[in-house]
């Protein structure tokens, strides 16, 4: 079983249909996961419905920071992600959780912080955009007794040597709502999420590989065994790299179209 791995959306649900139908022809995959900033907003996802879209293969999707996570609330607890999953065949999967997928197990742990906007903390529902402690700490307790083979989060653990650099037009962004509102971002150099960080501290089996979006642009990196990958979110290229996961080889696979 192949999965494709998809970067950030941002409400693009008509090119995502065909991106996806397209790759399913031309590789034959049989699943998708959606590495958040799908696109959680009322308006999206009310087009969603009045133009019919149905995904031609299973999305499962995590909550990235560019989401409207007040009303993301309100619909999950609501039972609006049956409606998404028969109607779109649309899979929300919530932070800190394990999906069984052909041979593989795999780990999910939605939220980033903002670098352009304060952070919209919602703690009343406990569901920012941002990852809340307990629940990295869940989800390594989890991931520790799974011991799943791939990791999807929105953004990456930052400090271990992944390399991921920070846009420097957001760097002003990143002062302003991350470090002046108590966050740790991480060095300019290797910067991401502290929370995740945690969890990879905390990790007793290292997964083989470990995929996420949220910088727009791939990245490709080795640490301790496991292979770090950043998708890309150019859906229209025919340059396109496509990033899958094989669920029987349990590896991490790039391909340049």
């Amino acid at each position: 079983m192949r999965i494709l791995i998809v970067g950030d959306v941002h409400g693009r649900f008509s090119d995502l249909s065909e991106f996806l139908r397209q790759i399913q022809s031309d590789y034959g995959i049989d699943s998708a996961i959606q590495v958040g900033d799908f696109g959680f907003y009322r308006d999206c996802m009310a087009l969603l419905h009045l133009k019919r879209i149905r995904f031609p293969v299973p999305l499962r999707v995590i909550d990235g920071n560019h989401e409207d996570h007040i009303w993301l609330r309100r619909m999950l607890m609501a039972g609006s992600a049956r409606k998404w999953k028969e109607e779109s065949n649309l899979i929300y999967q919530p932070r800190s959780t394990i999906e069984r997928l052909g041979a593989s197990t795999i780990g999910f742990l939605g939220g980033a912080l903002h670098v352009d906007r304060p952070q919209q903390h919602n703690l009343l529902a406990r569901f920012p955009n941002y990852i809340l402690s307990h629940q990295s700490k869940k989800a390594a307790a989890l991931f520790n007794r799974e011991q799943p083979d791939l990791i999807v989060t929105h953004s990456c653990p930052c400090g271990i040597g992944i390399g991921m650099l920070g846009a420097p037009e957001f760097a002003s962004g990143v002062t302003e709502y991350i470090f002046n509102a108590g966050f740790d971002a991480g060095p300019d150099t290797d910067c991401g999420e502290t929370e995740l960080k945690k969890l990879w501290d905390d990790l007793k089996h290292k997964p083989g590989g470990w995929v996420f979006g949220h910088f727009h642009r791939i990245h490709n990196t080795v640490i301790k065994g496991t292979r770090f990958v950043c998708v890309g979110d150019d859906l229209a290229s025919t340059q396109h790299t496509l990033v899958l996961w094989d669920t029987d080889e349990k590896k991490l696979l790039t391909v340049h179209r």
